[in-house]
């Protein structure tokens, strides 16, 4: 019997029939799939609202709000709630939306809601909810299976064909666990996105993922379908996302006072991704130092240790622009004051900054008794969690409460005196999931915080966190960017200048492998900036094993076409420097960083398409292929911006390895052979090489070998052009750093390549800046068999153009 206290709604058989009836005799539904839909939860009535519709069931309330043509927010409450609004509600997305154009319509089996993109039915009978793109909108395929025409008729998205409340208590409050189920209309969708997590899985068909922040796994709920849609589950709670049973995905929340998602039609994934960060927070541009070469290492201990690697990298002429200072530089934690290792905070930050290092500073978000600042947290009671022995162990702390305002300007205060004012210029925001070691649920489930109960908001401290220090440093200067690498993150997350890296790993080849499909899935997630410590974090290497050596290599290059680029880990002996790994090694790693450093323009560029047009520079195969259903289940290859495909080395002693090139004409970026795409080939692979491939029409610009970003001009611009296709780049400068690029201080040249005219088109350039080069020398290389490429620059040119900003035509 069930329990009169569930709320629910589900599919009934009568309508649905007809669509299954379809799907059936199509083969792509099984006939047990009708056994999910039982309840009929009929609609009573309803009332068309400025917004959108709002359903009134005979166990619910349903409400459908028009953001966009593309863009609704779904909700669904028990009868006589009036789901009150939370404190978070209106931080975490976007409320303030343009007056969108729909119609609503009705007949005896359906209410209808309609944009230009989208078609809503709802059922009467059943209350089901069907996602149907209209004959000719945009995207729109053949008629959906099942159709019975009428309203039904169009490509089916998905249905949501249960939905249910259940009166649940959690940490001592009364709510509602929440589940929504939807149902699959093809074999081949593939399901993406949701964080980063560590099963090395990649599509998501057939898999169950839990949506709780731990240490190397981190939730961001936003689902991906390669049918053309996405879902954005709005609720902070832990939650899953089952799609265990084949033709249903199951979406529940642990927390709830009601059902709540945003439905996006792309129906490409950079149409999805672009509409979730409109919704929940553009993403800054960073300083052009970040994209460089990180150092770092488990750890630096002292003051003389970080000037002397410094020195030896600028002797050795290997580029980098940054250096990092991890964990333990302080003497009680929370405390942010500088142990006597570190005489000189003033003079080590002066001294790597006219070295051109960029430094950043570890700092945690748990304190330890023992300190002023430990004592004034406790005793306006800004802690969310203590753990306190009798007598004093090292291991007692607390967990500052990141979702209190007055806690949050306080901690960015002290970080401000401490590091900010003294020239520290970015910030490693680790243990902020919060940290969950020694337990399996997170910290904040039993316990209380500003917001409220933390088992209902248990996944958004990352978000709450990385917002004190930016914007505490957005109030403070508007000179240098913002940059924070955290170990966790939440919906918005990415508003705030961060990039997650994937928490503390191992050092073996598994673990390697299983990195290119969590941050691929990252990617997805609508978070462009990740990365990972090159190497592995835990456990160690032992950097006088030739097989360990083999993997950091591998792991390098790797790290060179990731959004950031960083070296970390535990290293035994204890370094993790370029020098460490031996001479043969240590030529393999400064060729890839060198290729970072030439690259520069065009990875900045692209970094600049994240900002002001929604971009993704780690892109998996499934967002350019989306119909490709080897590209949808290819998980371990990605394209570095919209020209170059990457294929990680994750095997031991390999010499090559199986790529995936998709329909395309590519070029080999070692040797420029054309290769035709829509199939496998086995790519030649020795240690110093990366297989790489670039998309003909692609146009990459590749400036001057530099030893950190901005040490010469970048100029003159190496331009390689791959014929086969039209092809289009946007060329981007600015000052490098401060935030007048959002004011205009910036330029940009459009660059065309007509392929049957054999033609190059430059633009007139576009706005200004301060430092602006008049103008610039473009080499303009069109690659071939053993021309234009490799690493280093090519020796013979078809053109030089000297390029004084107004529009220019050349036929290399």
């Amino acid at each position: 019997m069930k329990s009169p206290g569930i709320r629910r709604i589900c599919v009934g058989q009568k309508f649905v029939g007809q669509i299954l009836g379809g799907l059936l005799a199509a083969g792509l539904f099984a006939p047990t799939a009708t056994a999910q839909w039982t309840t009929p939860n009929p609609v009573v009535d309803f009332t068309k609202r400025p917004d959108g519709v709002e359903v009134h069931q005979k166990d619910g309330v349903l409400r459908l709000e028009v953001k966009a043509a593309d863009l609704l927010h779904v909700t669904y409450s028990p009868l006589g709630s009036a789901s009150p609004e939370r404190p978070s509600d209106g931080v975490l997305v976007k409320k303030d939306w343009p007056a969108a154009t729909f119609e609503v319509n009705s007949d005896a089996r359906a209410v209808t809601l309609s944009t230009s993109k989208l078609r809503v039915v709802i059922e009467r009978e059943t209350g089901a909810i069907h996602y149907i793109v209209p004959e000719g909108a945009t995207g729109a395929g053949a008629t959906g299976p099942g159709s019975t025409g009428g309203p039904m008729r169009g490509q089916m998205l998905t249905t949501d064909g249960y939905r249910s409340l259940r009166p649940v208590e959690v940490n001592g409050e009364k709510t509602f666990h929440a589940e929504v189920s939807f149902s699959i209309y093809g074999s081949h969708e593939g399901f993406y996105g949701l964080g980063q997590h560590q099963a090395g899985v990649w599509n998501y068909r057939g898999e169950t993922v839990d949506l709780s922040q731990e240490n190397t796994n981190i939730t961001i709920p936003l689902l991906v379908s390669s049918n053309g849609y996405g879902i954005f589950w709005n609720n902070p709670s832990r939650s899953r996302v089952n799609n265990r049973f084949v033709h249903a995905l199951y979406l529940s929340a642990e927390v709830a006072d009601k059902i709540d998602y945003y439905f996006i039609y792309g129906p490409g994934p950079d149409a999805i991704i672009g509409r979730y960060r409109e919704l929940t927070g553009e993403v800054p541009l960073f300083g052009r130092w970040a994209y460089g070469f990180w150092q770092c290492k488990n750890k630096y201990q002292s003051q003389t240790e970080l000037q002397n690697v410094a020195a030896k990298y600028r002797e050795l002429h290997i580029p980098v622009d940054n250096i990092v200072q991890d964990w333990f530089w302080w003497v009680t934690m929370g405390e942010m004051k500088w142990n006597p290792n570190y005489p000189d905070p003033q003079g080590l930050i002066d001294t790597l900054h006219k070295e051109h290092f960029h430094l950043m500073v570890s700092i945690w978000p748990y304190f330890r008794p023992g300190s002023a600042t430990y004592d004034k947290f406790d005793k306006k009671g800004w802690f969310i969690a203590k753990t306190v022995s009798k007598s004093f162990h090292p291991l007692d702390q607390a967990l500052y409460d990141a979702t209190n305002p007055e806690a949050r300007k306080q901690y960015w205060a002290n970080a401000n005196t401490a590091l900010f004012q003294k020239g520290v210029d970015a910030w490693w925001l680790d243990t902020d999931e919060p940290e969950t070691e020694a337990r399996e649920d997170n910290i904040l489930t039993t316990n209380k915080m500003f917001l409220g109960s933390g088992a209902r908001y248990a996944n958004v401290y990352p978000l709450f966190h990385t917002g004190a220090v930016s914007d505490g440093q957005r109030a403070a200067s508007d000179e240098k960017r913002v940059f924070i690498l955290s170990r966790s993150a939440y919906a918005g997350a990415q508003r705030y200048g961060i990039t997650a890296w994937s928490g503390d790993v191992l050092s073996d080849w598994v673990t390697f492998q299983r990195q290119i499909p969590a941050g691929l899935n990252y990617a997805m997630s609508g978070m462009p900036y990740w990365t990972t410590d090159i190497g592995g974090f835990i456990s160690g290497g032992n950097l006088n094993d030739p097989k360990f050596r083999e993997l950091f290599v591998r792991w390098f290059q790797f790290g060179a076409f990731s959004p950031i680029f960083r070296v970390h880990g535990t290293r035994y002996p204890d370094e993790n420097e370029l020098w460490s790994y031996g001479p043969d090694a240590q030529k393999i790693l400064v060729d890839y960083d060198t290729l970072r450093y030439r690259l520069m323009p065009y990875i900045y560029s692209q970094a600049w398409q994240v900002t002001s047009n929604h971009g993704t520079l780690m892109r998996p195969l499934v967002m350019d292929w989306r119909e490709d259903v080897e590209a949808q289940n290819t998980g371990d290859e990605y394209l570095f911006g919209p020209a170059i495909l990457v294929s990680p080395v994750t095997t031991q002693g390999a010499t090559s390895r199986t790529v995936y090139l998709p329909q395309a004409t590519w070029y080999d970026f070692w040797t420029g052979e054309k290769q035709q795409g829509g199939k496998r080939i086995q790519a030649d692979a020795p240690l110093d090489k990366l297989p790489l491939f670039v998309r003909a029409g692609s146009i990459i610009p590749l400036g001057p070998a530099m030893e950190w970003s901005t040490e010469k001009p970048a100029d003159p611009i190496e331009l390689r052009i791959y014929p086969g296709a039209d092809g289009d780049f946007t060329f981007y400068e600015d000052e490098n750093d401060s935030y007048r690029y959002e004011k205009g201080a910036h330029s940009t040249i459009t660059i065309h390549w007509d392929d049957s005219a054999r033609t190059l088109t430059f633009g007139a350039r576009e706005g200004t800046f301060p430092g602006m080069l008049p103008e610039h020398t473009f080499r303009l290389v069109v690659v071939g068999k053993d021309h234009g490429t490799g690493i280093q620059e090519s020796e013979s040119a078809e053109a030089t153009v000297v390029y004084k900003g107004e529009k220019t035509v050349v036929r290399p």
